[in-house]
């Protein structure tokens, strides 16, 4: 069981229902090789991870609820975020599919619905379960019906990779756009404090 601490800070002067659930991990955690690919077969590898902040949310692209509603929560995050700092350290979105089967052929259109900037990708199972398991996060295929048809249970939170390619923060919507994105930008600048270290 990983160590965290809750950055609860942001949430004593917002209003009433206003909040932004944000953790930052004690420690930074390295995130192995894995190599993934979009619809079109553009890869996304731990390469892509480097030298820019990066949110990634696992998900399938049938999902009734969580999804839609997290990706439209990351739409305006990553607006309000833009107004806070350089357009250099406005984190890109990485939505990855843990359903392939379904969603190989989808997968890019699904998250560019969401932002034009967004993206979407999917896999192997076995580097599916390496991104999974080095964010902490979690999913299962549940048994098929009688018609084939399956549900995916997933973790709902969002991981935050820093740009130096190790997670250091997860976000567990519901979250306020505005907080969360005070909560990114202090994040940074913790992070380039850490490096003058």
């Amino acid at each position: 069981m990983r160590a965290w601490v809750v950055a609860a800070a942001l949430a004593l002067a917002a209003p009433a229902g206003a909040q932004v659930q944000g953790v930052m991990l004690e420690k930074a955690v390295a995130i192995p090789e894995f190599v993934l690919s979009d619809q079109l077969g553009a890869t996304f590898t731990d390469d892509d991870l480097q030298d820019r902040w990066t949110l990634i949310m696992f998900g399938f692209n049938s999902c009734p609820d969580v999804c839609p509603y997290t990706l439209g929560n990351l739409e305006h995050a990553i607006s309000e975020t833009a107004l806070r700092v350089r357009p250099d350290n406005v984190p890109k979105v990485v939505f990855v599919s843990v359903d392939p089967a379904r969603d190989h052929d989808t997968v890019t259109d699904y998250a560019l619905f969401f932002h034009p900037q967004f993206r979407g990708v999917t896999g192997a199972r076995d580097q599916i379960d390496l991104l999974v398991e080095a964010t902490d996060s979690s999913y299962r295929l549940m048994p098929p019906d009688d018609t084939g048809y399956y549900e995916v249970q997933h973790t709902s939170a969002v991981s935050v990779i820093a740009p130096d390619g190790t997670l250091r923060a997860k976000l567990q919507p519901p979250f306020d756009a505005g907080l969360t994105a005070e909560f990114l930008a202090r994040l940074q600048i913790q992070y380039r404090r850490d490096a003058l270290q």
